[in-house]
């Protein structure tokens, strides 16, 4: 593992007892279907735990984000706690539910908490029932969600967008509509379908997306999407960054889901593996750079 300054753009803290969170009460299949052992994770996990795991590589600032707590102000309002006490996260993605007549309110808790940089809602949904991670398949086209985006839009806060790729054509009316705001598209466009179609269906779609300048790649999950060897990971790592290029692409760990199957050292060595010869210009734009960029964080080169 090449020595890089890191910054680990998606991550998770669990703040039990103290915050509910839903998904771990009802344990939906959805979550089961992504991975066998994926609720040994529904434990506490705060900064201190965080630092442990990742402990031993370059990592100097992170991007913490939403975990679907039941009460999304009151988990950034605790998030803000641990960045003023603890200095981490660096900045943190909240949630909000644009349907939501209680939206503006919750933007408006947000501008007063300086961690909150982003925000987001799921959108993933599939015609298969087990892979609907999201909370409705038609906030796209609904009225109310759009005016519930443009208070986004005008709150000048960055959007990740949580899609599968089979969804991201429908995408493009929203993304075009709002060019002032940035998209951070997550999951590396979370393909469907991992077969050599699946592949050339996604590799299509995000070529389409990467078309709108305000689009950029985030590639969080990458264990838990496409598996853990260099083989599985290469092709779609080094087409995501050839189709977006380093300054549009960044590097998350995905932690606590994705320690379940790679330890920090073994993610990052992988990752730098699959990038193959790129350069270490690129290379500080993929690990630390952009994610600074988007999420106004200090420091980079």
């Amino acid at each position: 593992m090449s020595e890089v300054d890191i910054v680990d753009a998606h991550h998770h803290f669990i703040n039990l007892p103290d915050l509910e969170y839903p998904w771990i009460d009802s344990r939906p299949p959805a979550l089961t279907a992504l991975l066998p052992n994926y609720y040994d994770a529904a434990r506490p996990y705060l900064p201190r735990d965080y630092r442990a795991e990742v402990a031993g590589t370059p990592i100097t600032a992170s991007v913490a984000c939403e975990f679907g707590a039941a009460d999304g102000v009151a988990e950034a309002v605790w998030v803000q706690h641990c960045a003023d006490r603890f200095g981490i996260p660096s900045a943190f993605i909240a949630a909000v539910r644009l349907d939501s007549p209680k939206v503006a309110d919750a933007l408006a808790r947000y501008r007063d908490l300086p961690v909150v940089r982003a925000v987001r809602q799921p959108l993933y949904w599939a015609a298969d029932p087990v892979k609907r991670l999201g909370g409705s398949g038609t906030y796209l086209s609904d009225p109310a969600w759009l005016r519930g985006f443009e208070q986004v839009a005008d709150a000048g806060l960055v959007w990740d967008l949580l899609v599968y790729d089979e969804q991201l054509p429908a995408t493009h009316e929203l993304i075009a509509a709002f060019p002032d705001t940035t998209f951070v598209l997550e999951a590396a466009g979370w393909p469907v379908e991992l077969t050599a179609e699946g592949f050339s269906r996604w590799e299509e779609r995000l070529t389409a997306v990467s078309q709108f300048p305000n689009v950029v790649l985030k590639l969080q999950g990458i264990a838990l999407i496409f598996g853990t060897s260099l083989d599985a990971i290469r092709k779609w790592v080094r087409t995501a960054l050839s189709i977006f290029g380093a300054r549009r692409c960044m590097f998350a760990s995905h932690y606590p889901i994705d320690h379940l199957l790679w330890d920090s050292r073994t993610m990052v060595s992988t990752v730098q593996a699959a990038l193959g010869d790129v350069s270490a210009t690129e290379q500080a734009l993929f690990f630390g750079d952009t994610a600074r960029r988007v999420y106004r964080l200090p420091g980079g080169s």
